[in-house]
């Protein structure tokens, strides 16, 4: 009897945490489609919320975060594994908000401050992962108020700590995810923190 014999898999994916993201971004590469499933299983919710969150706006932000994943299976081949992949991600992610924003001004759909068209969307995603301007943000006021706050900073400062306190990037690769100085990339987030901590402050339970 002649037993057929499979060759394995060029690796093996027990589950979304079995190979890291520069093995998986090697893998997508060479046009392994099991390797991009499981990528984008791992960071379609973290860039989408991210592009929520700067956009104030759900349909848009659905169609970057699509966009973005097309854009990381074209640019595989040249991706460098240099153990920053949350930078390089969402340095795609964040031009195309950036662009979506430029967009958004020529045709006149802001006046001057971001308009927040999502509150419940806005309100309804997980609690960031380092922003917590001396309290709770559990309370839905707050969060009300945090997602106005953040929709009127200028741009640049709402990415920075977008990807600073809610994404909790080191400076390092906030900077590198900008494309700016580290030192910039820290005045762009006190400067947006402390806006947001003034934003809030009507919204804070008095002693």
């Amino acid at each position: 009897m002649v037993v057929a014999v499979v060759a394995p898999p060029p690796f093996a994916l027990s589950s979304p945490e079995s190979q890291g993201d520069d093995a998986l971004m090697a893998a997508i590469a060479q046009g392994d489609t099991i390797a991009f499933r499981v990528l984008m299983e791992r960071w379609w919710p973290r860039v989408f919320a991210f592009l929520v969150r700067a956009l104030a706006h759900r349909s848009d932000a659905e169609d970057l975060t699509q966009e973005t994943f097309l854009r990381l299976v074209r640019a595989a081949s040249r991706y460098e594994p240099e153990g920053r992949f949350a930078a390089w991600l969402f340095r795609i992610a964040g031009n195309l908000a950036r662009a979506e924003m430029r967009r958004r001004r020529v045709r006149g759909w802001l006046t001057g401050v971001a308009r927040v068209q999502d509150d419940a969307v806005l309100e309804s995603l997980p609690a960031p992962r380092a922003f917590d301007p001396d309290g709770p943000l559990a309370n839905a006021e707050i969060r009300a108020a945090l997602a106005h706050a953040l929709a009127r900073l200028p741009e640049r400062q709402r990415l920075a700590v977008l990807l600073r306190y809610f994404e909790d990037l080191p400076l390092r690769e906030v900077a590198a995810a900008l494309g700016i100085r580290e030192r910039a990339a820290e005045s762009l987030v006190a400067r947006g923190t402390a806006r947001l901590r003034r934003a809030l402050a009507a919204h804070r339970p008095r002693p």
